[in-house]
């Protein structure tokens, strides 16, 4: 804890980052998917969720999916806005790129929602099965636009949800289904 906090005041600004940090999973959760509804926002915090805790765990070495890094135990910020890694987060300008329509109250309900599911494995395990979606989507790393150029790296365990191809490139999970 710095010197110059109180423990209460340290507890605050310990809160006020986690906050900040969800938000900014939310939104890039919404510029990336909203117009997939809630299955599409899931599966994009999934894939953003499995990153994180893949890194902090360290299963993988965080240059995995951040080039260069050597954060250990990054925040969902971290990972969203390390360089080049999102197109709705603008590295240069450090901000979420705008979008041509705004996001409605709906939208933020429909994601706070797909937020909730994605971050709880119990929950995200049952989600999958009842909506019928790919089982990999469970431990899903990396996720294109369909319209995105062909990319060597990026095609183990590739599938599909929504607009966007999610694949396992870099999960040590990528084994567990050889057979899809």
């Amino acid at each position: 804890m710095p010197d110059n906090l109180t423990p209460q005041e340290f507890a605050l600004q310990k809160q006020k980052n986690q906050q900040n940090d969800l938000r900014n999973l939310l939104m890039a959760t919404l510029l990336e998917a909203r117009g997939e509804g809630e299955e599409g926002m899931f599966a994009v915090a999934r894939s953003i969720h499995n990153r994180k805790n893949l890194i902090g765990s360290g299963q993988v070495p965080a240059y995995t999916f951040m080039p260069n890094s050597k954060n250990k135990k990054p925040s969902y910020t971290d990972i969203i806005t390390h360089k080049d890694q999102y197109k709705v987060y603008d590295g240069q300008k450090e901000v979420f790129k705008r979008q041509k329509s705004k996001i409605t109250q709906e939208d933020v309900n429909i994601g706070v929602r797909a937020l909730e599911i994605a971050l709880n494995d119990k929950l995200a395990k049952q989600y999958i099965k009842d909506k019928g979606l790919d089982d990999r989507t469970y431990d899903a790393v990396n996720f294109r636009g369909k319209d995105a150029k062909f990319d060597a790296s990026q095609q183990t365990g590739k599938f599909v949800v929504g607009n966007h191809i999610f694949n396992l490139s870099g999960s040590p999970f990528a084994d567990k289904y050889k057979n899809k």
